[in-house]
């Protein structure tokens, strides 16, 4: 039997200002906006979104995660932007899972007000979609409840996607100035470490998805997660089978140790939109799940062809 395919993309930051209003415009999101038009913008071209498109329409995974930083200043028409290009892909909110990234939470207002979480409603439904068949074939019966449904802020929220369990985490806070750390939270913390043991996802593959780096990857970071020790801690407690995450814009790959010693992959994505040559170029991943181990390929944007190819094939399991 095939095996099941998960594509990972992440931060497109789509860029879009229609319907915008002046007073859309103080404060950080003004600052972030000048960045972007005088910077941002020659950073991330939408039409490496355009190629990366075509290329997951042809590739045909059976689901897609994306992990945030669908916006620049958290716009509701950068969002609107993002629908209509998840809407080109022919895919079902049953078949994308979607979480926010610091883009994605830049000012207070769209925080409490839950604006990301509204607009991707769709996107976050908790439990089984279409694809709730066990790998392997057999119907899977409907499972006993998971831990309580989560009424601080809905996350973790947990989606049931072939051998699947998609642990989708929020590492999102609103920053001051233009800080782009990130912090789980106490509370949250909790509710992934009860998630993560549940009985629910016992036989399942636990695929955590969140936006910032758990792991230091670079020397000096002052950007990345708040709490990643704790998180991390929590993985070698109740284990997981693979982390993915974005944020920095680069291939980045780790492992942390979970329970009995066995190393949990923590794997970042490059950009789907950023311009950068080589490495950094606009790229996204597929893994490949067939019940004995992981792959992982990455695809990306070739600069003289104009088309998204394979550059990379790992076995990570």
């Amino acid at each position: 039997m095939p095996p099941y395919r998960l594509a990972h993309v992440t931060d497109p930051h789509f860029r879009s200002f229609e319907g915008a209003h002046v007073g859309d415009f103080v404060g950080k999101r003004a600052v972030g906006a000048l960045n972007l038009l005088v910077y941002r913008r020659r950073r991330h071209k939408m039409d490496l979104l355009t190629a990366l498109g075509a290329d997951l329409r042809a590739q045909a995974p059976d689901h897609l995660a994306l992990t945030g930083d669908l916006s620049n200043v958290s716009l509701d028409a950068e969002w609107r932007l993002a629908l209509r290009w998840l809407e080109g892909l022919g895919r079902s909110p049953e078949e994308v899972t979607i979480i926010p990234g610091n883009h994605d939470a830049y000012v207070p207002d769209v925080v409490e007000g839950r604006a990301f979480e509204t607009m991707f409603a769709r996107y976050q439904t908790a439990g089984h979609g279409d694809e709730s068949v066990a790998y392997g074939g057999a119907a899977a019966g409907a499972p006993a409840s998971l831990p309580p449904p989560l009424p601080i802020d809905g996350y973790p929220f947990v989606r049931f996607r072939g051998p699947l369990a998609l642990v989708s985490v929020n590492s999102c806070v609103a920053t001051r100035g233009l800080g782009a750390w990130g912090r789980i939270g106490e509370d949250q913390l909790r509710r992934i470490e009860v998630t993560l043991g549940s009985p629910e996802l016992r036989g399942r593959v636990r695929v955590v998805l969140i936006h910032h780096p758990p792991v230091r990857h670079k020397g000096v970071e002052d950007r990345n997660l708040r709490d990643r020790e704790e998180f991390t801690a929590l993985l070698g407690r109740a284990g997981a089978d693979l982390v993915l995450h974005g944020h920095d814009h680069q291939d980045e790959e780790a492992r942390v140790p979970g329970p009995g010693g066995e190393q949990i992959p923590i794997i970042g994505a490059g950009s789907a939109s950023y311009v950068g040559s080589g490495e950094r170029r606009a790229r996204y991943n597929i893994y490949e799940f067939d019940g004995a181990g992981i792959t992982v390929v990455t695809r990306a944007h070739d600069e003289a062809t104009g088309t998204v190819r394979e550059v990379r094939r790992d076995r990570l399991v």
